[in-house]
Formats: C-alpha cells, structure tokens, sequence
C-alpha cells in the first residue's frame, strides 16, 4: 500500500500485480470490421425519364434547388433533391440522372441511377413532348413511358407498382399541343400534367398534384397495359 501526500487513506498500489484492488489487465487483439451501409429512402418522388427530359430545369421551376442543366445527354450524373414546403407538408424531390434503354444491364450507369429510384416513394415520369418533333431521332413519349416501366421492371420486379403520375414537359415547342393530345389518347388511369419547365407554366397545378398523391390523397399507377402503343 502507498499514502498519496495529504490524504488520511491508503489507496492500492496498482502496480502490485497481487492487490484484490488491482484494474490492470492484458487486453485482447482488437477486430476490424468494413460495414457497408446503405440509405434505404432519399426522397418522397423521383422524377424518372430519358435524358434530356428536361428533369433538371423541372426540379429548379419547383423548388429553390440550382442543378445544372444543359442540351447534352447525362448533365445530371448523381440525384438533386429540392423541396416542395407547404404549411403541413414538406416533400422532397429527387431528380434522377437519365435512363437509357439497358439501364438494367448497366448501359449508362444505369443500375446506380436505378437503385436511386427504389429509395423513393413516388413515381413522376418525365416525358419529352417535343423528342419525335422536327425530324428529331427520338422515341415520342407513349414510347419514353413504355421503355421506362420496362427498366423499373427488368431491374427489380414491383419498382414500377407505385403511385405514380406523368409530366409532360416542353408544351411549350411547336407541335407539342398535337402529342399531348395523342398522349392523352394513348395512355389512361394516370394524370399527365403538361408543363414548360422553361417558363413555369402548369407548374402550380403539378405541385397540387405532387402533394396529393405524396399525401396518399389520391392514388394512380402507370403500368404497360395502360399505354396503347398502335
């Protein structure tokens, strides 16, 4: 036993390996472990389309989010979130990077941006009005809606089966009133909202319809045999 200077008490002497007071023991080889974790939900709707969808520009018109945007393919390589705020409700959108057909083989990145969609709960296909017009080499948005829903499924069968609405962007380019109106025709059961991402036009309207559907105020999903393809 020592005396600490001052004090009326022994305390042990911890260096006596005999003491019934000793806390001294040999310590065991530590473990390393890698975890790997991963975010299961990153937002309330995703909006899910081809590139150059107009996504990014559509994401900024409704919130105060800045992504870049651009008149190239994959401008967008990883999510941007924005948030929609009301008095009782905050929603927050993601917009996903395009979708290419083989986004399930993994042809453009295809099976990150996939996994992005499985983490979100509701389902806003962006589809390009103005993509077949002109001459222009692309699929005409019953096509685009068609291709997307194969994607979700060849990825992960279900992905698709979730409340879901369309956006039909670019009304604003000459033509577009025609595809809308075939779009309409072609596709039942689900909402399609038109909008000009550029201008902000049906944007109020697809907000309303965003916090219903995130509210489960209302309920549609878009699946194959809802698109009439002939």
């Amino acid at each position: 036993m020592t005396m600490k200077a001052g004090a009326c008490q022994p305390i042990p002497n911890l260096r006596d390996p005999n003491s019934i007071h000793s806390s001294l023991h040999a310590g065991l080889p530590g473990v390393e472990t890698v975890l790997i974790l991963e975010l299961k939900s990153i937002a309330d709707v995703s909006f899910v389309g081809m590139p150059n969808a107009g996504k990014s520009t559509l994401l900024g018109a409704i919130s105060r989010a800045k992504p870049a945007v651009g008149d190239y393919a994959f401008t967008t390589l990883r999510p941007n979130l924005g948030n929609l705020n009301y008095d009782d409700l905050s929603i927050t959108v993601a917009d996903i990077p395009g979708l290419i057909k083989g986004a399930h083989q993994n042809r453009g990145l295809g099976h990150a941006f996939l996994r992005h969609i499985e983490r979100t709960k509701v389902l806003a296909y962006v589809v390009d009005l103005a993509a077949a017009l002109n001459g222009r080499k692309c699929i005409p948005p019953w096509e685009q809606l068609r291709e997307l829903i194969l994607e979700l499924e060849y990825h992960q069968e279900g992905l698709s089966n979730r409340p879901s609405l369309i956006i039909a962007n670019k009304i604003d380019e000459e033509g577009a009133d025609e595809v809308y109106k075939e779009l309409m025709r072609r596709v039942q059961g689900v909402p399609i909202f038109p909008v000009c991402a550029v201008l902000g036009e049906g944007i109020a309207d697809l907000k309303a319809g965003l916090k219903m559907l995130v509210n489960a105020e209302t309920s549609y999903k878009l699946c194959l045999d809802q698109i009439l393809l002939a």
